[in-house]
């Protein structure tokens, strides 16, 4: 029986699940079509002998998007700048950046699976939010700055941070082995509706403590995962399939010392980073451990809440905020 209890948990963590997706949104209606507009092709492509126009038309089709990437992302300024022409100019016409660009092109010559991905996850989000704007998603390079930004009705996607785990590049930039493991293409779509969640459910409790962050933070994977719910749970937490594995094994004895250290009610800074905040292992477990284990706990306390409260949209979910009272109606006792 034990050799048949490993196997089914190993299944678990190989193939996709979507046990735990509210039923409310495989009830869609209207599917929506995503494009991914290829930001990155247009400015790369830009005639040098023409720039001023080529802004223009930049800048007329993105207006905040390219505010904000020039002057948050790339460091060059306002495209309303004086000097922003010949700023962006050495931008596209330094040997790094162009070698980045034509690797990302290598990677990314189009964006059709993404899309379909894409697709489906807002076609179930304007199922539940049939009143939410759905937003325009840009790619660009932007030489391993920032993987996502939003700005208004934007989302974006620098390609560059998503080259694969063992890209030289990542290891030139002597970037840490946890963090590399998700800079792989297929951890965009999951990244890129964590992003979003975070920009439409902002953490704002007035008591910040771990238990509040960690239920704030599994809620919104569980919103990522009812977005994508073919997805493997492993993909939507940024874990291995061995760190999703060990979490499973020891969600019991996290959780029961957690409650004995009295770390729950803690607002001390440093408590809620080491148990929230990525991290090649978790500070208060092991080195076998996974990161962020606490949003793991909250991931699961909030699931156990919505399984709990089916009666529940899923708007209505989401729209919760009172933490203690999440956690009391989950009724979670590992």
């Amino acid at each position: 029986m034990r050799l048949l209890l490993t196997f089914f948990t190993a299944l678990l963590l190989i193939f996709p699940s979507c046990r735990n997706a509210h039923p409310e949104l495989n009830k869609t209606k209207d599917p929506v079509k995503i494009t991914v507009e290829r930001f990155d092709q247009e400015l790369f492509t830009l005639a040098s002998d023409s720039l001023p126009e080529g802004i223009s038309r930049l800048y007329k089709k993105y207006d905040d998007f390219l505010d904000v990437f020039s002057y948050h992302i790339i460091g060059i300024g306002s495209p309303s700048g004086r000097d922003y022409q010949a700023y962006l100019s050495m931008f596209l016409n330094d040997r790094l950046n162009r070698e980045v660009y034509e690797e990302t092109q290598k990677i990314f010559p189009d964006l059709q699976d993404l899309e379909k991905k894409l697709s489906n996850a807002f076609t179930r989000y304007k199922t539940a939010f049939p009143e939410k704007e759905t937003p325009r998603i840009i790619a660009y390079v932007s030489r391993f700055n920032n993987p996502y930004f939003t700005v208004g009705n934007y989302v974006g996607v620098g390609l560059d941070r998503y080259l694969g785990t063992s890209s030289p590049y990542y290891k030139k930039l002597d970037l840490p082995q946890y963090t590399k493991l998700n800079m792989f293409p297929d951890k965009i779509p999951s990244d890129l509706i964590y992003t979003m969640a975070s920009d439409i459910f902002p953490y704002n409790d007035s008591v910040d403590n771990v238990l509040s962050r960690m239920i704030h933070e599994g809620k919104l994977m569980y919103f990522t995962k009812n977005m994508l719910p073919k997805e493997p749970d492993s993909l939507i937490i940024g874990y291995t399939k061995a760190q999703l594995q060990w979490a499973n094994e020891n969600e019991q004895q996290m959780w029961t010392f957690l409650v004995e250290k009295k770390l729950l009610f803690s607002r001390d800074g440093m408590d809620i980073r080491k148990l929230t905040g990525a991290a090649p292992f978790t500070y208060f477990f092991s080195n076998e451990s996974p990161g962020k284990a606490g949003v793991y706990i909250g991931w699961k306390i909030f699931t156990q809440y919505a399984q709990r409260n089916d009666e529940l949209s899923f708007s209505e979910l989401m729209a919760e905020t009172d933490y203690e009272k999440i956690l009391r109606l989950s009724k979670y006792n590992p």
